[in-house]
């Protein structure tokens, strides 16, 4: 059986849950779908067939990743929702499925072309640059999938090496491989973790916390490990610059600095004040000068 076949490109960003479409015609019976991608040899994405999945026959990649927009296949929606996508779920999947028409009553089923192929790209999220003063503690924010269990949650900053900022696991902190200087300075927005939050809080900033953070979650079916996770992709990249006090400045409504305004008055009065006590010294000088010379003369007479 040939169906005219659907083909799309989709770009996801690290972390997100992707649904790749797909749609068989509702006059048949589906007895079998599969969902693959060349790459993965004779293992599924996901086979469902009478109405359960075949874990078996999966990748171990896509366990507990992978499930179905619509497992009563409604008109026809085979549609496969992936979860928490990295840059290894890159690639092209093929959407099949086994029918049989309505109307025979025999097991005998008929094995289709693709009729969806989907180009899956998938990117790194986007950097966010915030800039701080210095003493301030900032938010630096991270959110996950919120249908998602969330086990863990690890953030490191790439010059640290094997050390991090922030791991946390089983509703505690683990001290093990914190580098020394975030301790008792860091804590996550909400330990609940709701609807994905899992955002940190740096206490106290200098310039020392320059750097680029990485926030990676433990979801539940993954191995969340004792010690830092560096293998996963990261869901947020965010880039922290600490400036002293009163650097941050601000926009204005003529396009300029606020702060930049105030320290060009600033210099503009000091620089006034200053040649002002210049000439009254040279005025103050002159007239000690014209007096001693008056003295001079007289002494002379």
């Amino acid at each position: 059986m040939r169906f005219d076949t659907n083909q799309k490109i989709i770009t996801a960003e690290s972390g997100q849950d992707v649904t790749l479409p797909c749609r068989a015609p509702n006059s048949n019976i589906i007895i079998v779908l599969e969902w693959s991608r060349a790459d993965l040899g004779e293992k599924y994405v996901l086979l469902f067939q009478d109405e359960r999945f075949y874990p078996d026959q999966q990748h171990p990649s896509f366990r507990n990743r992978v499930d179905l927009q619509d497992r009563q296949m409604k008109d026809g929606d085979v549609s496969l929702i992936l979860k928490k996508v990295t840059i290894n779920d890159t690639g092209t999947y093929e959407c099949r499925v086994f029918m049989r028409e309505r109307h025979h009553r025999k097991r005998g089923h008929l094995k289709t072309d693709p009729i969806s192929i989907i180009d899956l790209s998938v990117v790194p999220p986007e950097q966010k640059n915030i800039t701080a003063e210095s003493g301030q503690d900032v938010t630096l924010p991270c959110r996950a999938p919120s249908n998602n269990i969330i086990l863990g949650v690890e953030w490191n900053r790439a010059d640290l090496e094997d050390e991090y900022v922030l791991f946390y696991r089983d509703e505690q902190f683990d001290p093990v491989n914190q580098h020394p200087f975030f301790k008792n300075r860091v804590d996550l927005q909400d330990k609940q973790m709701k609807d994905g939050d899992v955002s940190l809080i740096l206490k106290n900033v200098t310039i020392i916390d320059n750097g680029t953070y990485q926030c990676r979650v433990f979801m539940r079916g993954t191995n969340v490990r004792k010690r830092a996770n560096q293998d996963g992709d990261p869901i947020s990249i965010i880039y922290l610059s600490v400036v002293p006090p009163g650097h941050t400045g601000g926009d204005t409504e003529d396009g300029g600095k606020e702060d930049g305004g105030k320290e060009a008055g600033s210099v503009g009065l000091i620089i006034g004040l200053s040649v002002s006590a210049v000439l009254l010294v040279a005025a103050v000088s002159l007239l000690i000068y014209r007096k001693h010379k008056q003295q001079q003369t007289q002494d002379s007479y």
